[in-house]
């Protein structure tokens, strides 16, 4: 009689992160529709503490998006740090092709947003070129889980590396534009941070000094006004992970998102403001162009830098073959935790605009999801019976 899951094992799972963000995600549709205005309160209540408002934590929202955010980023940078030191991502090789075809993924939806901005005479598409770029890191994963353990570990590190530099990539891209106003002083501060960070990585270091680091550095580039929650994988990748330290981190980051984080930043960001949508016209073409420019450039975007990364002599592991590529490509439009970070910074959260981009990229995520599980489903059960998941 086989044993029945704990809730602990049912947390601990690799699906864990996608169920419980898809209950946050439904929870925000359902209130939004239900009581907006009720909704509205919730998400952008104001703190009456000037030192949250100081610290650019003003309402539920920013507190979801830029606090708890850092500490699944932090969780995804150790998991990177234990792969760099002594897993699939060891060797340079390993690593370019995902941030090649993480460049030219984000590339290419860009260039497919504001070509339909262009041909449809819509300027938010325009304006809004950056926000289809990123890839959602724990959806992603949890489509992959739900696949089975035929899906080869070197696709599941692959995706992960890819994810998280199109995010920090994004984020980056986010900080340049001219959609915020970054302040040179914190961004020195944060990198003494982390060049101090990186000293410290080369001896032991203790738990609450790790800890210190992280909110160090998520303090700096609050200050900075760059996207705070990158402190998370700049202290997971930099933290030393020689010891039993950073696996219990790892851990505890892993739970804590599974049950607070992303369920919470879920709620607080997919909420649409469908009283103020206005189907036809504006929004119709916005989420049109959203899910075509997702699907379509992820696809084209990240098969053309793999195979850029195949010509400079550093492809991925031969386990990914060229169909596994592509439905992993596909998954690969799934994504809005950062791109409704990108969309914040650049349209009024409540208004017509936002809301088009909110059900274009609910909408991308949602096929993406369904077809990347299909194909793939399709082409592993014959390709993992040939190839050994430790091949590179």
């Amino acid at each position: 009689m086989a044993e029945r899951p704990t809730l602990t094992g049912l947390l601990d799972a690799d699906v864990a992160p996608a169920f419980t963000m898809l209950a946050g995600v439904l929870a925000a549709l359902v209130w939004s529709l239900a009581n907006p205005p009720n909704y509205e309160r919730l998400v952008n209540v104001g703190w009456s503490s000037q030192l949250m408002r100081d610290v650019g934590l003003s309402s539920p929202h920013e507190v979801a998006s830029s606090a708890l955010m850092t500490i699944f980023f932090f969780g995804v940078g150790l998991e990177l740090a234990r792969e760099r030191r002594r897993g699939a991502l060891a060797h340079l090789r390993h690593a370019a092709a995902p941030v090649l075809a993480a460049i030219g993924g984000m590339a290419m939806t860009a260039l497919l947003t504001v070509a339909a901005g262009t041909l449809t005479h819509e300027p938010a598409l325009r304006h809004g070129w950056g926000i289809p770029m990123a890839t959602d890191i724990a959806f992603t994963l949890g489509i992959l889980a739900l696949v089975g353990r035929r899906v080869p570990t070197t696709l599941r590190l692959f995706l992960l590396a890819l994810a998280v530099a199109d995010d920090v990539l994004s984020v980056l891209v986010l900080s340049v534009d001219g959609a915020t106003n970054v302040h040179v002083i914190g961004v020195f501060a944060a990198l003494g941070v982390a060049a101090t960070a990186w000293l410290l990585s080369r001896h032991h270091v203790t738990r609450t000094s790790r800890v210190i680091i992280l909110v160090a550095l998520w303090a700096a580039l609050t200050w900075a006004n760059v996207e705070p929650a990158l402190a998370g994988v700049v202290a997971g990748l930099l933290a030393p992970y020689d010891d039993d330290v950073a696996p219990r981190l790892e851990h505890a980051a892993n739970r804590w998102s599974v049950v607070v984080v992303l369920p919470v930043y879920a709620l607080v960001s997919c909420g649409v403001p469908w009283n103020h949508l206005r189907w036809g016209g504006t929004t119709t073409t916005i989420v049109v162009a959203v899910i075509v420019v997702r699907i379509i450039g992820k696809v084209l975007g990240i098969t053309a830098g793999v195979t850029i990364a195949r010509r400079l002599g550093l492809p991925p592991p031969t386990s990914i073959s060229g169909p596994v590529l592509r439905a992993g490509a596909v998954l690969c439009a799934i994504g809005f935790t950062v791109p409704l970070l990108f969309a914040q910074a650049l349209f009024p959260t409540s208004g017509a605009t936002y809301g088009a981009f909110t059900v274009g990229l609910l909408g991308a995520s949602v096929i993406a999801a369904v077809v990347g599980a299909i194909l793939l489903h399709h082409h592993l059960p014959s390709l993992y019976g040939r190839i050994s998941e430790g091949d590179a």
